[in-house]
């Protein structure tokens, strides 16, 4: 499945491990994927993140996605990240607000989620804005 993923350019798939001493066993415990990435005039691409439940309120996903949004800022000369995130979702919402997502609307009726179309809140951040906040 890396192996795919790699050979695909338009996106860019991270995988979380923990560092705690005894864990290093514990596997894949998170993901961060950056896809639909698309050069040119554009420069931007769509974010997704996952962290297992037993590894949630401890700072992990707000580490690693600084880590990966300036590699995609920096080292990928991307511009615009954007992210879509459940109205409902307020530990998500807060996470892409803390690293400085901005709210650009609503996307209604935007994915389909357990059988039901869902509408998202559509967030972006741009690489000037994260480099004043980084």
């Amino acid at each position: 499945m890396i192996r795919e993923q790699l050979r695909d350019p338009s996106v860019i798939q991270l995988y979380l491990f923990p560092l705690e001493r005894g864990a290093r066993d514990a596997g894949i415990v998170g993901s961060i994927t950056f896809s639909n990435i698309i050069l040119g005039a554009f420069q931007s691409c769509f974010l997704g993140y996952k962290l297992d439940r037993d590894h949630t309120d401890r700072g992990y996903m707000t580490e690693a996605l600084r880590v990966a949004l300036r590699y995609v800022f920096v080292h990928e000369g991307l511009h615009r990240v954007e992210a879509n995130v459940m109205p409902e979702n307020d530990r998500s919402r807060r996470l892409v607000e803390r690293l400085g997502f901005r709210e650009e609307g609503i996307a209604r009726r935007y994915l389909q989620i357990q059988g039901r179309w869902a509408d998202h809140i559509h967030y972006a951040l741009l690489s000037e804005e994260f480099r004043a906040s980084d």
